[in-house]
């Protein structure tokens, strides 16, 4: 009886094995063009750096070339100011307090904010803020630092490209973090 119940283990561990060390990679077809056949988007053929096979484990993304300037931090302070006056409104009604508050929000976090309801929002007053802070390396997203009547509370803020609006990413309370 313990035969039984060990063999189809062993076979599956058997197979597992297998199927894990397979060929190396030199051995194998490869289904990844080679550098002279990658089609540029306008439909002409150009050369890539390094090819799959060479060795390279280099990846190459053409994402948004966004910078930090001063007019980053100008506006990422208007953002984040407009924001927190608009979440700091704990006697407006629910239904005024997210429509005037949404389009500042990314959109995860415009979700998770419909269901606060504004009369629990513990602060009415900003004291002092934004203080921006954010990685030396990420032009993209910051964190807001805010002094209420609460006490402090940081606000995430980010931006997909160099000309796209700062949205909130969350809000919370330093206490809670």
């Amino acid at each position: 009886m313990r035969k039984l119940v060990l063999a189809p283990a062993l076979m599956a561990t058997t197979l597992l094995l297998a199927a894990c060390a397979g060929e190396p990679a030199s051995n194998t077809a490869s289904t990844t063009p080679s550098a002279s056949e990658i089609a540029s988007a306008d439909g002409g053929n150009e050369k890539a750096e390094h090819s799959a096979d060479d060795g390279h484990a280099t990846e190459h993304y053409h994402g948004p070339n966004v910078t930090w300037d001063a007019n980053s931090d100008v506006k990422v302070k208007e953002a984040a100011a407009k924001a927190m006056k608009l979440f700091a409104r704990p006697v407006v009604p629910e239904t005024q307090w997210f429509s005037e508050l949404e389009p500042l929000l990314a959109a995860a976090y415009a979700e998770d904010a419909k269901y606060i309801d504004p009369a629990r929002v513990p602060f009415s007053t900003i004291t002092d803020g934004p203080s921006i802070s954010r990685e030396a390396e990420n032009p993209m997203t910051v964190t807001a630092s805010f002094y209420t009547n609460d006490g402090p509370w940081d606000m995430m803020l980010h931006r997909v490209g160099q000309d796209d609006p700062w949205l909130v990413t969350s809000i919370s309370s330093k206490a809670s973090q």
